[in-house]
C-alpha cells in the first residue's frame, strides 16, 4: 500500500511541476511579447536628448525602434534631420543590434534600461510632442500615421486633408460652409 501511495504522490508532484513550468513559460512569453511592443518608439537619454557639437553645429542623438525590427539613429540638426538605419532583434529579454552588440533589457514606465557587462544605460521614450518639436519624422509606419494625425490636429486637418474639429473628429461641411467657400473662391477669382 505504501508503494502505491508513494507512486501516486510522485505522479501528483510531477503533474504540479509540469503545470508550474508551463505557467512560467507562458509568463515569460507574455513578457517577451510586451517587450517587443513597448520598445517601438523614439527614445532619448534618460536625462533628455544628448547634445553634441560638430564644428560649432549642434545636434542630438535619438533612437527609434520600429515594429518591423528596424533601429533608426536620428540626428536632428539645425539644417534638418538625418538618420542611419540598422536592425535589432529581441529574444527573451535580450536586445541584439545588427552589428552583434547584445544586452539585457527591461522596460518599465517608458524607461528602457540596457544592462551589459560594464554597467547599464537608461533611456526614456519621447512623447509625440517632443518628437515633433525636434523635427523628427517616425520611420515606423504606424507611428508615422499617428504623427501625421497629431500634426493635423495642431494644424486643423488629418492626414487625408479633412478639416477637423477641436476634438479631432472630421468637420462636416454644411451647405452654408460650402456656399461660403464657393463665394469666396468666386470673389477671389473675379478679382
Amino acid at each position: 500500500m505504501n508503494f502505491k501511495i508513494r507512486n501516486l504522490l510522485a505522479a501528483a508532484m510531477a503533474f504540479v511541476m509540469m503545470i508550474s513550468l508551463t505557467a512560467c513559460s507562458s509568463d515569460k512569453q507574455k513578457k517577451y511579447e510586451q517587450l517587443k511592443t513597448d520598445i517601438v518608439g523614439v527614445w532619448c537619454d534618460i536625462d533628455g536628448p544628448e547634445y553634441f557639437e560638430n564644428e560649432g553645429n549642434p545636434y542630438y542623438k535619438l533612437y527609434e525602434f520600429t515594429s518591423e525590427g528596424g533601429l533608426i539613429y536620428h540626428t536632428p540638426m539645425a539644417m534638418g534631420s538625418v538618420y542611419t538605419e540598422d536592425t535589432y532583434e529581441i529574444s527573451d529579454d535580450f536586445l541584439t543590434v545588427g552589428n552583434g552588440a547584445k544586452c539585457r533589457i527591461e522596460i518599465d514606465n517608458d524607461v528602457l534600461t540596457m544592462i551589459y557587462n560594464g554597467g547599464s544605460s537608461q533611456y526614456r521614450k519621447m512623447s509625440m510632442e517632443e518628437v515633433c518639436n525636434f523635427g523628427v519624422y517616425y520611420i515606423d509606419a504606424d507611428n508615422y500615421q499617428k504623427q501625421l494625425d497629431y500634426l493635423g490636429l495642431l494644424y486643423g486637418t488629418d492626414s487625408e486633408g479633412h478639416k477637423l474639429n477641436e476634438d479631432g473628429s472630421i468637420r462636416e461641411e454644411t451647405s452654408a460652409n460650402a456656399s461660403d467657400a464657393s463665394t469666396s473662391e468666386g470673389t477671389s477669382a473675379a478679382e
